[in-house]
């Protein structure tokens, strides 16, 4: 077995050449194929679909389609017109726990925190200058007032701006709607009264929703407006969904990650041992890119038959987001902190943080402690031309990287995030969505009727006819089911396709304790369960993968 080394260390640096070549021929960076991403120009055939991965897939579609077969035989008996049917919907597929929770505003203000998309909500000092709001209209929800919360640190956005100015598109003759919604909540330590999640030291109170950027007389509502309170949620929860997919999940953890695959494949030798460690990490990055392109992103595709927004406006938004996004910006702790959400003394209770930080610092501690085996100090790092030429192929392709050349600390920090973002966070964000998504008045693709220009005149057909109808619902249904079905390795679990992450017994040591960490992490997550009104398991290291898995 080829021991892991760097190449100012091999005795014999030539033999690492012929490998290189060979990947800077299959991979290459193309800037041009779904600009602004950089991804590889082609699929090389080492990085098709092995059989196994193939079956799995396979298998856990297999019941799919009689699902489908039972929905359409009890609707000839049941016609698909109220939302009660909408938990028909699953004839064999378990119900999910939402069904029970999905009216009530802590449920709803919970999916900010540990639902699909849960790196938006930010901290403001005060309400945007385009959010009009009664102050005293404000005191009422919140039982303190705006100056109050603001200076406190309670004051919670959720500002839908990225999908402002999309061009919502139609299917099978249905037009579709879409909005740019800002959704303003607030930390409280008392109660609501009426509402039976009482968290120990408060509840994030959802406020106030404006449907669109722009405010209008009618567009700005709040929980004391009863029925059309929860199409303002259901126009929000939309919302979120598509950014979700669209701007996170496809544009920042697979679509944004191909240049660190296609790079590490063209310039980090099989012996390297900054490859050994990220190759399993990235392993499908590029094959599961070009399915998205092919069977999501293509015309006629899941995005276009699904979501509200045209092909080209899902793509802007992807577009818009990567265009936003800092790489460095991205390292969860930052991302807190540039949030205004890392004090647990202003945000008691945000379980996407709270056990999210409990993984990362274990990879933290993982990359350094595994880096450490290799450098002996910065001018090592260095001295590293394989790591230079890395380095060199992505600073220009990848915002926010540091500059050259790296100190130990900063490379373990961009190693981390790299397999934070292809792994965890991936895992959180997709695996999130059977508890949510599959019931479809939760979290719809796609809005198939307009808000009711008119206050007070909503019922519960009303919404019914704004969700998307039977034969989309379970275009959803199903489409979710397939995408969090997927069976991938488990965090930190090495096979024989790793060996020099399985054999050399100083690396062995180095990876059976992040594994021990990894199940020290499993047990505080579950105790924290026992105290939480809806267990969170986005972050449960046995749920979790080395890589993304669209």
């Amino acid at each position: 077995m080829s021991t892991p080394s760097l190449p100012q260390h091999d005795p014999t640096p030539a033999l690492r050449q012929p490998f290189l070549v060979a990947n800077r021929e299959r991979y290459v960076h193309d800037p041009e194929l779904l600009p602004p991403f950089v991804l590889c120009r082609s699929r090389p055939d080492a990085e098709a679909f092995t059989a196994y991965s193939v079956g799995e897939r396979l298998t856990s579609a297999l019941g799919v389609p009689a699902n489908r077969v039972a929905v359409r035989l009890a609707s000839l008996f049941d016609k698909f017109d109220e939302l009660q049917d909408y938990e028909d919907l699953f004839r064999l597929f378990e119900t999910p726990a939402i069904v029970a929770h999905w009216r009530r505003d802590q449920a709803f203000a919970e999916q900010r925190l540990a639902g699909v998309e849960c790196r938006l909500l930010r901290r403001i000092d005060r309400l945007p200058d385009h959010l009009r709001l009664d102050p005293a209209e404000f005191a009422a929800i919140a039982g303190l007032s705006l100056d109050e919360a603001a200076n406190a640190g309670r004051l919670l956005l959720a500002d839908y701006a990225l999908l402002d100015g999309i061009e919502a598109g139609a299917h099978a003759g249905l037009a579709r709607f879409m909005h740019a919604p800002l959704a303003l909540f607030c930390w409280c330590d008392r109660p609501v009264p009426g509402d039976s999640f009482k968290f120990p030291r408060g509840q994030l109170v959802p406020i106030a929703i404006q449907l669109d950027q722009r405010p209008t007389a009618r567009n700005l509502h709040t929980p004391l407006d009863g029925l059309d309170w929860l199409i303002a949620r259901t126009v929000v929860q939309a919302a979120d969904y598509t950014l979700a997919t669209l701007a996170s999940h496809l544009g920042r953890a697979h679509l944004g990650m191909e240049p660190f695959a296609t790079a590490t494949a063209r310039q980090l030798a099989e012996r390297h041992p900054l490859g050994a460690l990220l190759r399993p990490h990235l392993r499908g990055t590029i094959a599961h890119t070009d399915l998205a392109r092919r069977v999501l992103l293509n015309p006629g595709g899941y995005i276009e038959r699904l979501f509200a927004p045209t092909l080209p406006g899902s793509l802007e938004i992807a577009a818009r987001a990567h265009r936003s996004w800092r790489f460095d910006d991205w390292a969860l702790p930052r991302d807190l902190a540039v949030r205004g959400v890392a004090d647990r003394e202003a945000l008691p209770h945000y379980p996407f943080r709270d056990d999210g930080l409990l993984v990362w610092h274990a990879l933290e501690d993982f990359v350094a402690n595994y880096l450490a085996l290799f450098y002996t100090d910065d001018a090592d790092l260095a001295a590293d031309p394989e790591l230079h030429a890395w380095h060199i192929e992505l600073h220009h392709r990848v915002p926010g990287l540091p500059a050259w050349p790296l100190r130990a600390a900063q490379l373990t920090e961009v190693v981390t995030n790299i397999l934070f973002t292809t792994g965890p966070y991936h895992s959180a964000l997709n695996g999130r969505q059977r508890e949510y998504a599959t019931f479809i008045p939760n979290l719809p693709m796609a809005l198939y009727g307009p808000v009711p220009a008119e206050r007070g005149v909503s019922d519960e057909a009303t919404l019914f006819h704004m969700l998307p109808p039977q034969r989309a619902a379970l275009e959803q249904l199903e489409l979710v089911e397939l995408l969090t079905a997927t069976a991938t390795a488990p965090l930190g679990q090495y096979g024989e396709d790793d060996p020099m992450l399985t054999e050399p017994e100083r690396v062995c040591e180095v990876v059976t304790a992040f594994q021990e960490r990894l199940a020290s992490i499993e047990g505080e997550v579950l105790r924290r369960n026992t105290r939480r009104e809806f267990p969170y398991l986005g972050m449960l290291p046995s749920t979790l993968a080395n890589g993304a898995s669209i």
